[in-house]
């Protein structure tokens, strides 16, 4: 176990020496790009939260490729100090170097999910609200504004019934509503304006100040009421979407999300994507990782650290394009979500594991 846990260690300290320098350019670059947004009244602590949660989210951003540098630095290192030499002469073959390396990386990666979960979504939830309301420059407040305002249309599972939930109120209730019901020629039989929609007991529906309206080919009949109980399709909870980007939800209430889009009609396809690259993201360093190894570990490779930064670009390059590729597929309705999430992985993971093999 001494070996094993000597390279682990190499790699997770080459891989945090990654992650910090190019969390640190990354912000100083960002600091230097909107200085002269920097003001008001406390602008010093709210740049500092701004910038404390931005580390977060751009931690989660770079993950895979941070990881992989390690990797690829951790290796070379091995093999400058003609280590990797000394295994070799023991019949040590290049698994043995890569098995460790990849362990390594499979751990940070996990603990990288867990971490974004419990922090990482948070963050980039305030990093973006103090973004547009303390710094923001033109209509970047009302462009962010726009992203919170809650859904007002819906559409029924039964494709019968539409909902315009004009306002929200504590507790589920809604206010201004208007309820149409449709024939199956998508014509209007029944329409009900109510001042107010609240949850009642056994999944019921209480409104309030109430309108009804009935058509049909041979005329149609106005009712009035100040309250009625309505049992719709829709049982209260059923309206509860959440406004905002998806990447700024946990897996829990993506999970929840997409189920009730898919009830009520309205588009879920980047939940879903989302929900699926949640855990495929960091976890593509673990297929970026072992390429890197076996690059490193090639016949006649020349320079060390230089060499192990080039590949390291490059397979992160490779890496990206494809990951932009599928998950544009995905949104596109072409690739299965999860398939579009998981691809890159699988296609690296093979060309690494016959990339070892040659330097056997």
């Amino acid at each position: 176990m001494i070996l094993p846990r000597y390279i682990g260690v190499k790699t997770w300290l080459a891989s945090l020496a990654a992650f910090a320098g190019v969390i640190t350019i990354f912000l100083a670059v960002d600091v230097v790009d909107n200085a002269g947004g920097f003001s008001g009244s406390g602008w010093l602590l709210a740049a500092l939260e701004l910038y404390a949660n931005k580390a977060a989210v751009v931690a989660h951003q770079v993950a895979p490729a941070a990881l992989l540098l390690g990797a690829a630095i951790a290796v070379s290192g091995l093999r400058q100090t003609r280590e990797w030499t000394a295994m070799r002469s023991v019949g040590l073959g290049p698994w043995r170097m890569a098995g460790p390396v990849l362990v390594a990386v499979a751990l940070a990666s996990l603990a990288l999910v867990v971490v974004h979960e419990a922090w990482g979504v948070e963050a980039a939830q305030r990093a973006e609200e103090i973004q547009a309301t303390r710094f923001a420059r033109g209509g970047a407040f009302r462009r962010w504004q726009a992203t919170r305002q809650p859904k007002r249309w819906f559409r029924g599972a039964d494709g019968r019934h539409v909902y315009h939930l004009r306002g929200v109120l504590p507790g589920g209730g809604f206010e201004r509503v208007t309820v149409l019901e449709l024939s199956d020629d998508f014509q209007l039989t029944r329409r009900i304006d109510a001042g107010r929609m609240e949850p009642a007991e056994g999944g019921a529906w209480r409104l309030a100040d109430v309108e009804e309206r009935t058509f049909s080919a041979r005329g149609g009949t106005y009712q009035k009421a100040t309250s009625r109980e309505v049992r719709f399709d829709e049982p209260p909870g059923s309206f509860d979407l959440r406004p905002g980007r998806p990447s700024q939800m946990s897996l829990a209430v993506l999970n929840q999300q997409i189920a009730l889009r898919q009830r009520l009609g309205q588009p879920f396809v980047d939940f879903s994507i989302e929900e699926a690259n949640r855990v495929a993201y960091p976890f593509a360093a673990v297929s970026g990782a072992l390429l890197a190894v076996a690059l490193a570990l090639r016949r006649n490779r020349q320079g060390h650290l230089a060499s192990a930064l080039l590949e390291a670009v490059g397979i992160s390059l490779a890496l990206w394009a494809a990951q932009g590729i599928c998950l544009g597929l995905g949104l596109s309705g072409r690739l299965p979500p999860l398939l579009a999430a998981w691809l890159p992985n699988a296609f690296f993971l093979a060309v690494g594991t016959l990339a070892m093999r040659r330097t056997s």
